[in-house]
């Protein structure tokens, strides 16, 4: 609903506009999704949101460093939608598992996706690496 539309029926309806503005900024602040590891990839026909091998493989990597499984959530987003997907949640650190996601913050991270670990297992070292730095982080 855009701004003119919602202003017309605040009005028809005798709600002063300052009042619904204040009600929901506290709504959309009580709707983020807190977390200590946000991990995220884009759609992948091997996706960790699924339940097999790379979610296995994940969740085994994430545990290493001291994750459990209730302090993870996992998410396939469209590469366009990384920073209004990172507006609805609250989280601690951000793992990003896909090429053309780059980090923006000290508290994000990039590696390769547990997919391409699994077929390239050269690339654990380096994954490795990025845990560690994660898992400082979170202390």
């Amino acid at each position: 609903m855009n701004e003119a539309l919602r202003s017309r029926y605040l009005e028809a309806m005798g709600v002063p506009d300052f009042l619904y503005a204040q009600a929901k900024s506290e709504n959309l602040n009580a709707q983020k999704i807190t977390t200590q590891c946000l991990v995220i990839e884009t759609s992948n026909s091997h996706s960790f949101c699924l339940s097999g091998k790379s979610q296995d493989f994940l969740l085994k990597m994430l545990s290493a460093i001291g994750l459990k499984k209730d302090d993870i959530q996992c998410i396939s987003i469209n590469i366009d939608d990384l920073s209004h997907t990172l507006s609805g949640y609250n989280a601690k650190t951000v793992l990003l598992m896909s090429k053309g996601l780059k980090p923006s913050s000290k508290q994000h991270f990039s590696t390769h996706h547990p997919s391409e670990i699994l077929i390239n297992e050269q690339l654990k070292r380096e994954a490795w690496e990025v845990l560690k730095e994660i898992q400082v982080c979170l202390k």
